[in-house]
């Protein structure tokens, strides 16, 4: 079985995204289409733009068990749903942030990871040669070593570090997240960055072999935060105008392009950045009509 996984918890904006990138997966999904498996604390909000649907389902999580899997770092909740989901939807296994929009069928990408193969987003780069966030925590943690399971980890200049806005696997291969939950830990508790989540993936994942790229299929706009109240407000302005239009509307809101305009601006060294922003012409959302 071919299972597609969310993770909606906590905020109305964030079930736009999701709801979005779904119908951006209905568009592109051409033959035998996975199950949807969103865990949410709000399935009503995407039943009004789905409504029954039979092939998404909404796992009945108690909010006691939310509680539990949030454990010291909201960032590690994926990994409690990845271990859930390989308990209850054994299979191929595509866990997918909700910013995210799908530009191809990722059959051979499920196809893939019934063969054995670990996805992930995309490669940001080696540790050493990375971007500055890389470089920094390589510099500080390089000589560090953490033994995880039957490992013993480091951080070398050739580690690459893949962005987790996707995380592919079959179901048995979950025996290896308890390993990324403790080097996470470690990893945080040695340097606190945001990236340690995805670090950890990358580091145990690359243990087992190469991680391949989701990139080709999904467009991960994890840069565009703020775009957020404008889906939810489309989404709830036009939320019984049915899927197809819903679809329509937030596609021209061109969020490739967005993506790419804030991806540019982020890029440019921090004098260009510091000295656009002292002029007031940092790179900001343009006002969208929805």
């Amino acid at each position: 079985m071919n299972s597609l996984l969310y993770l909606a918890y906590g905020y109305n904006d964030i079930c736009s995204e999701a709801l979005y990138s779904i119908l951006s997966y209905n568009k592109v999904a051409q033959e035998s289409p996975a199950n949807i498996c969103v865990y949410t604390d709000r399935p009503e909000e995407f039943q009004k733009v789905l409504g029954e649907r039979t092939d998404v389902k909404y796992p009945a999580i108690s909010p006691e068990q939310w509680q539990a899997w949030y454990g010291s770092r909201v960032y590690l909740l994926k990994i409690a749903v990845l271990e859930h989901a390989a308990a209850h939807y054994a299979g191929n296994l595509l866990f997918v942030d909700t910013d995210t929009i799908w530009i191809r069928d990722p059959a051979p990408v499920f196809q893939a990871i019934g063969r054995g193969q670990r996805f992930m987003h995309i490669c940001e780069g080696t540790m050493a040669d990375g971007n500055e966030l890389s470089r920094k925590i390589y510099r500080r943690l390089n000589r560090h070593q953490w033994h995880i399971g039957s490992y013993s980890l480091h951080i070398h200049a050739t580690t690459q570090l893949y962005n987790s806005g996707v995380i592919g696997l079959p179901s048995p291969a979950v025996k290896a997240l308890p390993d990324v939950r403790e080097l996470a830990e470690a990893l945080y508790s040695s340097y606190n960055r945001h990236i340690m989540e995805q670090l950890a993936f990358s580091m145990r994942f690359q243990v087992d072999g190469a991680i391949a790229e989701a990139a080709p299929y999904v467009l991960h706009y994890w840069n565009l935060k703020s775009i957020r109240p404008t889906m939810a407000q489309l989404f709830q302005k036009y939320q019984h105008c049915g899927p197809d239009e819903l679809y329509e509307r937030a596609t021209r809101l061109d969020i490739p392009r967005l993506h790419q305009e804030e991806l540019a601006y982020r890029n440019l060294p921090r004098w260009r950045r510091t000295m656009l922003k002292l002029m007031g012409r940092h790179w900001r959302l343009p006002k969208l009509e929805v």
